[in-house]
């Protein structure tokens, strides 16, 4: 037994500077439902996209954080929950953004995705088919739609038929 061994640490000062991208239009989502097989083959390509877009993305808010450090460090530990508040959601709010702007980038890219099934719902422009239609709604949701589309139905031909 023993504790995980902790990943190698990047000096991310020594590292080229990169700017966030306040301006930046998303113009996709995550994959929407499909049958199992597809979900699984999409959620594997998005968890490979998101490992590759974390690292940038916190490159990305470094003056954030720094703003952040330098807070903690002039407040202490336990006043820091209390007077940090908008520096830490400042933070929080870069880092989803600029997370958001690198998956976009990467699912784009169709140099990198000459699968059918990534085709179906991605191009460089944005995103295609029923990717583009779908409503955000979720597979759950999008059942239990199905179901009570089915039962309101058969409800509305029984009393249309009596």
């Amino acid at each position: 037994m023993g504790g995980v061994p902790s990943k190698k640490q990047v000096d991310v000062e020594s590292l080229p500077r990169i700017y966030p991208e306040e301006d930046y239009v998303i113009r996709t989502r995550s994959p929407m439902p499909d049958t199992w097989t597809m979900n699984i083959m999409r959620g594997k390509r998005e968890d490979e996209l998101r490992l590759e877009s974390y690292p940038l993305a916190r490159r990305k808010c470094y003056d954030y954080v720094k703003v952040l450090e330098q807070c903690n460090k002039d407040n202490g530990k336990f006043w820091t929950i209390f007077n940090c508040q908008e520096e830490n959601n400042a933070m929080g709010s870069c880092f989803n953004h600029e997370l958001k702007v690198e998956m976009d980038r990467r699912r784009r890219d169709m140099a990198r995705h000459p699968e059918w099934w990534w085709r179906d719902l991605y191009d460089e422009n944005g995103e295609v088919g029923d990717q583009e239609d779908w409503d955000g709604s979720w597979f759950a949701s999008m059942e239990i739609k199905k179901i009570l589309g089915i039962n309101w139905r058969k409800s509305k031909q029984t009393v249309e038929s009596q």
